[in-house]
């Protein structure tokens, strides 16, 4: 009778050890989820170092020869007032060239004339006068060359672009493009706006455990939800032609951004 209680001992011993690891195993991993998880951003407020401007120089005509003339010669007017402003030849760029056709139908295509005339007696008649150069004037009509140079300038300095702005309107120039404004050296903002990250992170932790009266243990994980993407910005196009045109830009800061998802424990 003592050998099958021994045996039911040791399924019994068996079964209670199966029991005590999973309790083990379940404590395990929600350890691993335990902690506060917060997100930290910030930004550097940079003032942009590169600006750069497109204009254009359009003129229509019949012969390509003489509008390509005028062109050319104020495109090097163009040159001329950037280089005397110390901007270097591989900061212009003039090089953009393109020709269009330009068909345009006749403006007056008289196909007849009739004409009311009184006669004696009270009666009247109609003269109708044909004309026979229609159908020659339908099939030949004026053809017109627009002939166009795009410019573009870079600058360093915002005030040698109101300089050139000014100068260049008296031209006669036909478009202006918007104003492009960057920021040369982004990686070395976007890393001091990554450090700012992770302290606005610890920060928020730090007030949560406090509110939670819990203390604040160690980083367990950091994860940069962020890329160091930057994008120029813009300004207002200008398209003015007058003589008297002056205009002085106002730079505003432009901000570079970075976040980060990090994780503390708590003790």
């Amino acid at each position: 009778m003592t050998k099958p209680s021994i045996a039911l001992s040791r399924k019994a011993l068996i079964f209670s050890s199966f029991f005590l690891i999973v309790p083990f195993s379940h404590a395990f991993d929600s350890a691993q989820d335990y902690g506060i998880e917060v997100k930290g951003q910030a930004s550097i407020l940079v003032e942009p170092d590169s600006f750069a401007l497109s204009i254009a120089i359009i003129e229509k005509g019949r012969f390509t020869d003489k509008i390509r003339a005028i062109v050319d010669n104020k495109s090097n007017q163009v040159v001329d007032i950037a280089k005397g402003l110390g901007i270097k030849s591989n900061f212009i760029n003039s090089a953009r060239v393109s020709l269009r056709v330009i068909e345009e139908d006749p403006k007056i295509n008289v196909q007849g004339l009739s004409v009311d005339k009184n006669l004696a007696n009270n009666h009247q008649s109609e003269l109708y006068i044909k004309n026979n150069t229609t159908e020659q004037i339908n099939n030949v009509r004026p053809q017109y060359f627009e002939l166009s140079r795009n410019i573009t300038v870079n600058f360093s300095d915002i005030k040698d672009y109101d300089q050139f702005l000014n100068q260049v309107i008296k031209i006669g120039v036909n478009q202006i493009s918007p104003l492009t404004m960057s920021v040369g050296d982004t990686d070395k903002y976007y890393q001091q706006a990554l450090a700012q990250a992770v302290t606005d992170a610890k920060t928020k932790a730090q007030q949560i455990a406090k509110q939670s009266e819990q203390t604040l243990g160690k980083l367990v994980f950091v994860k940069e939800i962020s890329s160091n993407h930057y994008r120029a910005q813009y300004n207002a196009p200008m398209m003015s032609m007058s003589s008297s045109y002056r205009h002085n830009s106002q730079v505003g800061n432009q901000a570079i951004s970075a976040s980060v998802l990090v994780k503390y424990s708590i003790e």
